[in-house]
């Protein structure tokens, strides 16, 4: 795909400043290149899980490396520890999701950053409290 526009990529770094994202700048002004990013981000938001013979197999062959380990004389949790994660680390090659988002959700971060925190709001008691002191003050 070829771009027409020679300076549309000087507006990166002040968007990726102002926006604190990592963001790109493009123009969709063709069906070609609206199609092709929509493509793209379609195959990237429905990757495919896993197929169940690609799971078992990478489970066996985890073992099978692992043999040595099985008949060691370290605890058993400890061995099934190690077990699991050579295993989850195989699988995360197999899913091609990157390192940082496999150790977020081992680690049970969330997927996404926040620069405020948020209260949780009870709507139907505030609605329930709210009718009560209206009924009271008539």
């Amino acid at each position: 795909m070829k771009k027409g526009e020679s300076r549309l990529n000087t507006f990166t770094a002040p968007l990726t400043y102002l926006l604190r994202s990592n963001s790109d700048v493009t123009s969709l002004l063709s069906g070609t290149a609206l199609k092709a990013v929509i493509a793209y981000v379609t195959d990237y938001i429905t990757k495919t899980p896993l197929k169940t013979y690609t799971i078992f197999q990478t489970i066996k062959d985890v073992f099978d490396r692992k043999s040595a380990l099985l008949g060691g004389d370290l605890r058993a949790q400890e061995k099934a520890r190690r077990l699991l994660t050579s295993i989850v680390n195989s699988l995360t090659v197999k899913m091609e999701i990157g390192a940082p988002m496999a150790s977020a959700y081992l680690l049970c971060n969330p997927d996404h950053y926040a620069s405020h925190h948020f209260q949780t709001v009870y709507w139907r008691s505030y609605v329930s409290e709210v009718l009560k002191s209206w009924d009271d003050s008539e």
